[in-house]
């Protein structure tokens, strides 16, 4: 009989190219989640099995990921600016304390040349606390709670006009109780106005 002559159907040519086929996909699909994975800094092996057993998902999951590339070159400049900081703040800490230990020393050679200590001063208090100052012309007033001072009725007056001080500003000097607000003294109560 003729049907016995006839070739089979091609099913498993069919089959192969089919198998073939889905291959190539999944074989794009890895290929894809490969190279984003590499651009982003991960693995590009694991996300081609992930992106051929998931097709889709695993390019729509690698693109959801962080980019490691880019978080670590963020951590590396900021480690950068962190260290230029550091530095920086060390550079101005030498300076300042440089300044500082000038100051002392200029202001250690001014105490000595006027024989005075200024270098602690007397509480805003009671007249005990006050200071003994040989000299009776000199002043001292409070600036921000901490003694100013000792200056001249003179230096009073042009702190009064430039409005460094005023009325209420708490003065003090030799032969006073206790520290007075400025415009209660005798000395400038006509010039505290």
């Amino acid at each position: 009989s003729m049907l016995s002559t006839l070739p089979a159907p091609p099913a498993a040519d069919e089959d192969v190219v089919f198998f073939l086929v889905f291959l190539a996909v999944k074989a794009i699909f890895g290929a894809i989640c490969a190279v984003i994975a590499n651009n982003r800094g991960r693995s590009g092996v694991g996300w081609f099995f992930i992106g051929a057993f998931l097709d889709c998902i695993g390019i729509v999951l690698v693109l959801a990921m962080p980019d490691l590339k880019k978080e670590e070159e963020r951590e590396r400049r900021q480690k950068l600016e962190s260290r230029r900081l550091r530095e920086q703040l060390a550079k101005e800490r030498q300076v300042a304390d440089s300044r500082h230990q000038s100051v002392e020393q200029r202001l250690g050679a001014h105490d000595e040349a006027l024989g005075i200590d200024t270098s602690s001063p007397p509480e805003l208090g009671p007249a005990a606390a006050a200071p003994q100052l040989t000299e009776g012309g000199a002043w001292f007033y409070a600036l921000d709670n901490e003694r100013q001072g000792p200056v001249t009725e003179e230096t009073i007056r042009h702190l009064l006009r430039a409005k460094a001080v005023d009325r209420a500003t708490l003065v003090w000097r030799e032969g006073f109780a206790d520290w007075i607000p400025l415009g209660d003294t005798d000395a400038f109560a006509g010039d505290a106005t």
